[in-house]
């Protein structure tokens, strides 16, 4: 009987060349075992019948499909059947899939561990060009292993089925983390996530490894004690640069938007400078958006060639100069041109961006406690809230704040008289005959100084919040300290709102003095956080980005598509009980005053 895949034999269903000891066409996928006898039909069947043993259920399950396949002429089966036990791994799920094969969530039955297996395609296991380049990386990455890369634990080669046993990292990717924070990451969690993903990147270099596919789908995030680790993955086309060149006929590998002008060029021929290339491209991307060329397959790779790239501050016009000059030196066309080195990459992008320069989790490495409260001058105070998670919105989901220190009370109108004679301020925007609309000849009523300020506008809250040397708390800042750890309704507890709580559903009364229901106090002390005054926050009124965020240190930026106003929290003197809930949001236009609307201020330690 003929061999499949011999000397000079063609597809029975395309017609292509075959490589010798080919299984299957590299080309449509076309199975290529030889018939079976009526003996063998038999054998088969009664193996099928016994219960899973290591590989013998997959081996001729697989065989069997097979044997089907090859007489109706389709494709082989291109998944495995969750059950199916390979070695000492028992596949559970699909958890992804690409060009070149199937991940799978499997349990490690020996080690008792959750493991993720890189399965190839079973039409691409028969080319033995793409099944010898598989093995070649399963074997390299096994020589090579960073803290900040997915580890390699195993190596499957038997029949069909060609795996790579990996550590399973459980979380999203940061293309996924990306779109989470609307295409603009804060430039601190840029620099600690490409700080890290450089700092393995130059490990690997050093060891000889090219990834050649780095883009935001290949690192994949998870938030660790509130501070977010990236893991590089799929290093599918590493090559080992000891004196041999691996080329791949046929095709370019990489992603077109991440490839490197050598890559587009000579493949063959890229190295690490590459990857410096689409580290670049990545940053870009994390810092603007979206990357730099966009369109076909074709012109994005001839636009990396040729084009040279927007500048990132068109986009973003906040990006430092020397970020800006980093990233376009990183995307130059010549590789001589660029960053020498991961290192060189990442001591520049620190020097960009330094460290503290937003929330950066500098101070989560500082072992100095922080005080319970710090005192200003009259009489203002701030509470500690700690940093670490809380169960946000009705859905509860968990996300972790950094700590930071919360205003005890809404900013009074004595508070806010002292900032107008001091700077002189006076808003300008068409509302502004509203601006402290309760005054009386530039001055609060008279026994109302300790009330809360109202009839100001966020834009008018953010200038007193800049001229105190503070800010405004973001939304989940906000929550967090009037939620607490412990998931609270409201922010006494789960009791249902008395008069001795806040003042609220009292349209005729008005605000009261601050802090003048002790009993409504919040997990850390601070007050007024249910009724009296709707309060400010900094982020922008956006329900699905409140629903399904980022999970560290959320912030929505305000933006000029944003139609839905900023957000307030907090209820009011006029609202009923529904409005005191822990969760319970407003949006409202920024420049809008009343009555009911006041705010407080937010500040980082240190």
């Amino acid at each position: 009987m003929a061999e499949p895949g011999g000397a000079g034999e063609t597809c029975t269903a395309c017609g292509a060349t075959l490589a010798s000891g080919a299984r299957f066409c590299h080309l449509c996928g076309h199975a290529l075992l030889p018939p079976r006898d009526e003996a063998e039909e038999a054998a088969a069947a009664e193996d099928l019948a016994r219960p899973d043993t290591e590989l013998a259920s997959t081996e001729l399950a697989v065989a069997a499909a097979l044997g089907a396949h090859e007489r109706t002429g389709s494709l082989p089966p291109m998944r495995l059947p969750a059950g199916t036990t390979l070695s000492v791994y028992r596949i559970e799920a699909v958890i992804g899939e690409g060009g070149m094969g199937v991940v799978y969530r499997a349990r490690d039955m020996a080690l008792g561990r959750d493991v993720a297996l890189k399965c190839l395609h079973l039409n691409l296991a028969g080319d033995p060009e793409v099944r010898q380049r598989f093995v070649r990386e399963a074997r390299v990455l096994r020589t090579w292993s960073h803290p900040g890369a997915v580890a390699v634990y195993d190596f499957i080669e038997h029949e069909h089925v060609l795996a790579i046993v990996m550590e399973l990292v459980e979380g999203e990717n940061l293309a996924q983390h990306l779109a989470r924070w609307r295409g603009k990451m804060p430039f601190d969690q840029i620099r600690s996530v490409v700080g890290d993903v450089l700092l393995a990147m130059d490990d690997a270099h050093a060891s000889g490894v090219v990834h050649r596919d780095l883009k935001p789908d290949n690192v994949l995030v998870r938030n660790d004690a509130g501070r977010l680790r990236p893991k590089i993955a799929d290093f599918g086309i590493a090559k080992v640069l000891e004196g041999t060149t691996y080329t791949v006929s046929g095709a370019l590998l990489g992603t077109c938007r991440y490839m490197s002008p050598e890559q587009v060029k000579t493949p063959s021929l890229a190295d690490h400078r590459s990857d410096i290339y689409s580290l670049g491209i990545t940053l870009y991307e994390l810092v603007t958006g979206r990357p730099p060329f966009d369109g076909s397959h074709f012109s994005v790779m001839m636009a990396h060639v040729t084009n040279a790239p927007r500048a990132p501050s068109k986009l973003r016009p906040e990006v430092p100069p020397e970020l800006e000059r980093l990233i376009l030196d990183a995307l130059a066309k010549s590789p001589d041109k660029r960053p020498a080195s991961c290192a060189e990459f990442r001591r520049r992008l620190f020097d960009a961006l330094p460290a503290g320069t937003e929330s950066d989790d500098s101070q989560a490495a500082s072992s100095a406690p922080l005080p319970a409260t710090i005192r200003g001058t009259g009489g203002h105070e701030m509470v500690l809230v700690p940093s670490g998670p809380f169960a946000m919105g009705s859905s509860r989901r968990e996300v972790h704040i950094d700590a930071l220190y919360m205003d005890r009370v809404p900013v009074t109108n004595a508070q806010f008289s002292v900032f107008l004679e001091a700077t002189q301020y006076k808003p300008s925007d068409a509302g502004a005959k509203r601006f402290l609309a309760h005054f009386r000849n530039g001055k609060p009523p008279r026994g109302e100084e300790k009330h809360p300020v109202v009839y100001v506008s966020w834009f008018d809250a953010r200038a007193y919040a800049t001229w105190a040397g503070q800010r405004l708390p973001t939304e989940a800042e906000w929550e967090k300290t009037a939620r607490g750890s412990d998931g609270r309704r409201y922010p006494w507890g789960r009791a249902e709102p008395k008069p001795a709580h806040a003042n609220f559903g009292r349209s005729r009364d008005g605000t009261t003095p601050v802090g003048a229901f002790p009993d409504g106090a919040s997990p850390y002390g601070v007050l007024d956080l249910a009724g009296n005054v709707w309060e400010w926050c900094e982020d922008a009124y956006d329900e699905d980005f409140y629903e399904n965020g980022p999970s560290m240190n959320p912030k929505l930026a305000s933006s000029p598509k944003n139609k839905s106003g900023h957000v307030m929290r907090g209820g009011s003197f006029m609202y009923d009980a529904r409005a005191l809930r822990t969760y319970a949001r407003m949006g409202f236009d920024p420049h809008y005053r009343f009555a009911e609307g006041g705010f407080r201020c937010a500040k980082a330690p240190g």
